[in-house]
């Protein structure tokens, strides 16, 4: 019985510790952290993620990681991008290595970045 006791407050103290943990928040100030190692694991797996989600090529297959994690790098470098999403900024990405037009760009990340100092979840997402 004593186990039984020791196993249930055992129990609830983890819930509670983590419930107590912020999610991870997948924005530039998160990825700036990160090595180039970690940057290049986390696209790639991001990559295989969403093409298993959707069951089919994505906009990013044509895209080797390592030139995805520079672009990524480079977008947010620009502290005004820092609290958009990953998700966001990797479809950005994306966009600029496929030929998008600038003006269209330039459009949709102006409607990123208000999104994201718009609503303090913004960036919020997490990996596929």
């Amino acid at each position: 019985m004593k186990k039984l006791q020791f196993f249930i407050l055992l129990l609830f103290c983890t819930v509670a510790i983590t419930a107590q943990q912020p999610k991870p928040t997948h924005t530039g100030t998160w990825w700036k952290d990160k090595s180039g190692l970690y940057k290049e694991a986390f696209v790639s797996g991001y990559k295989l993620g969403a093409h298993h989600a959707i069951g089919h090529d994505t906009d990013l297959t044509p895209f080797g990681v390592t030139e995805l994690v520079a672009g990524v790098d480079t977008f947010y470098k620009d502290f005004r991008n820092r609290n958009i999403g990953f998700s966001d900024a990797i479809g950005f990405v994306s966009d600029q290595l496929r030929g998008i037009p600038d003006d269209k760009l330039n459009a949709e990340l102006l409607k990123m970045r208000a999104a994201a100092a718009g609503n303090s979840t913004a960036g919020m997402d997490d990996a596929p």
